[in-house]
């Protein structure tokens, strides 16, 4: 992963152009995958280009491309949300506003306001630097390819041209990454038996090679490599010299390694006599050998001096490595203790400025919202009252009905049919009585289902009154009372910010040790990575001889601490809490064994 960082004065034009046609039409789907900046993107650009107004910056826009090779593969959206909150975290600007852009399949486009949403302003002095071990990291993490073996100086990185060429041509990789690969192959499988092994390495493995020596004094300068099928729009084969595949195949750098090595000639010495006889008869030999040895004693001092100076620089690999991973693991969890620290300093900052509804201001909006609902409620409760009283007086009016209809039923001069019909009408008339009163009951119960909800959101109460006047109050005062609570809500959120912003301090600085402690192993790493082969295995045999060192002291010291120490063994004495015996008078110590005295 390739990380390539710019700086502007707006937002805008650059997300203008993230979600633009691109410079070739390009651009295809463009979206925000990740970011603390919700809307769409002239939302967002309006947005960071009001905030970064807090400051006067020269280049408060801080933009970063990070970028995968082929062999990665197509990454999915969540995958590249993730790479995008690390990296931007790692890099300290967790807590400014950010977004990340997706209109490709193989990059993303970072656009950060270099202003937090605290006001503070967040420095990016060497920050080329500090995002390199970054990338390492979270291409380790993510299981990406290493972006530094492609562009490292000792392999130069194939140009986009070239690779564009390759693909024309139908090959199935660039030639030069085929070349290099396959001359270190047949370098490492020739060293130190000669230049003609090298060259049927080479044969073999199918790469042309032309030898570089001088027409006049035959020196060898170095060799240039092909493949048959690199040919140039002309038809001619293409060739390139040792160096520009690879540094470390240069004449000068490839001749150490091919050549076998020099025999060393036995020393020799007199008849009858041994090395360091020899050695102690000639003062001269015995004082180039004093001097070797103490000019390598002082070699490997300075070699400890210098790797002791370095914060890793005495760890082995293999422990060097799991500090990393440590250290991962521990910036990872002070950022998100950072990230906690800095949303609830956030958070009671808007409060304390009456950007953000603080907790009393919230129960008095609730309060309100309970009353606007316990108000509809209530008002459905009166209906159903009225209702039920209506039906009661329906069911008293029928019931009157009814009983004039028995009435005349009962008259004896009534005729059968008159008589049957009064029955019937005081029969239907009772009838519907007691549905009405059903009815009643029903909506009676209604309404004190209805009045019990409107309890349950108001259960403060009304002070006496209907709901209805409890709401009026409550808006006729709205400006008091919402006034009364953001003070109060200012207030407290300045005193908790008092509070809050020694946790949020070592947050930060915790973050920060935890950085650079993750940054300066990985940079150990890098470097070790680096070093020559003579120089790794004279390091690593110093870290062996310091850490048995301390393993041997760690030894002698546990040895000395648990070992039971040896007493002398007691003598009989007296029982306890009885007095010794008084020796008799006229008894002299001196006496003890001459028979005096007893």
């Amino acid at each position: 992963m390739i990380a390539k960082i710019t700086k502007g004065k707006k937002a805008r034009p650059a997300l203008a152009y993230d979600f633009g046609p691109g410079r070739r039409d390009e651009h295809k789907d463009a979206r925000i995958v990740a970011g603390s900046v919700p809307g769409t993107w002239r939302q967002v650009g309006r947005l960071m280009d009001t905030h970064l107004k807090q400051r006067d910056l020269k280049q408060p826009i801080w933009r970063c491309s990070l970028s995968l090779p082929d062999e990665d593969g197509v990454l999915a959206d969540t995958q590249f949300a993730a790479i995008a909150e690390e990296y931007i975290a790692r890099m300290g600007f967790g807590a400014c506003p950010w977004v990340a852009v997706r209109h490709g399949q193989d990059h993303i486009h970072l656009t950060v306001v270099r202003i937090g949403w605290d006001g503070r302003t967040v420095d990016d002095h060497g920050d080329f630097i500090k995002s390199m071990p970054i990338v390492r990291a979270l291409e380790k993490k993510h299981r990406l390819v290493d972006a530094s073996e492609r562009s490292n100086r000792n392999a130069p990185q194939v140009s986009g041209q070239e690779r564009a060429a390759s693909v024309k041509r139908g090959a199935a990789e660039p030639e030069r990454d085929l070349i290099r690969r396959e001359v270190w192959a047949a370098r490492d499988a020739a060293a130190g038996r000669g230049r003609p092994a090298f060259e049927a390495e080479l044969a073999r493995r199918g790469i042309d090679f032309k030898a570089n020596e001088a027409k006049t004094t035959g020196r060898m300068n170095g060799y240039s490599f092909s493949v048959p099928a690199w040919l140039d729009a002309d038809g001619q084969q293409v060739w390139i010299t040792a160096s520009k595949t690879a540094r470390d195949l240069a004449w000068q750098k490839l001749r150490p390694v091919l050549e076998p090595p020099a025999e060393t000639p036995a020393p020799t010495t007199a008849p009858g006599r041994t090395v360091e006889e020899e050695r102690a008869a000639d003062p001269a030999a015995q004082l180039l050998g004093t001097m070797r040895e103490r000019a390598a004693r002082e070699q490997t001092e300075a070699l400890v001096d210098q790797l002791r100076r370095l914060p890793f620089g005495l760890l082995g690999d293999q422990e060097l490595r799991s500090s990393v991973v440590t250290l991962t693991n521990t910036l990872d969890t002070r950022e998100h203790t950072s990230a906690a620290e800095a949303a609830t300093s956030m958070r009671l900052d808007g409060i304390a400025s009456g950007v953000t509804t603080g907790p009393v201001r919230q129960r008095l909006l609730e309060r309100h919202a309970a009353l606007s609902q316990a108000v509809g409620y209530e008002t459905e409760a009166t209906a159903q009252t009225t209702a039920a009283a209506e039906q009661r007086k329906a069911a008293e009016a029928a019931r009157k009905v009814a009983t004039e209809a028995t009435k005349r039923a009962a008259q004896r001069w009534r005729l059968p049919a008159s008589k049957r019909t009064e029955e019937g009408m005081a029969k239907t008339a009772l009838e519907f009585a007691e549905r009405a009163e059903r009815e009643a009951v029903r909506l009676d119960r209604e309404a004190a289902r209805v009045l019990a909800v409107a309890e349950s959101l108001a259960p403060a109460g009304t002070g006496g009154t209907t709901y209805a006047a409890a709401l009026e109050a409550l808006d006729k005062g709205w400006k008091r009372e919402d006034a009364a609570a953001r003070a109060e809500d200012a207030k407290l959120a300045r005193l908790r910010l008092i509070d809050h912003a020694p946790a949020a301090q070592a947050a930060r600085v915790a973050v920060a040790q935890a950085r650079q402690q993750l940054d300066q192993a990985l940079a150990e790493q890098q470097r070790r990575t680096g070093l020559p082969a003579d120089q790794a295995a004279a390091e690593h045999q110093v870290r062996d001889q310091v850490a048995a060192a301390i393993r041997a002291r760690a030894a002698q010291g546990k040895s000395t601490t648990t070992s039971p120490r040896r007493t002398p063994p007691k003598k009989a004495g007296p029982a306890a809490g009885k007095q010794p015996p008084r020796p008799p008078q006229g008894y002299d110590p001196r006496d003890r064994g001459r028979g005096r005295g007893r």
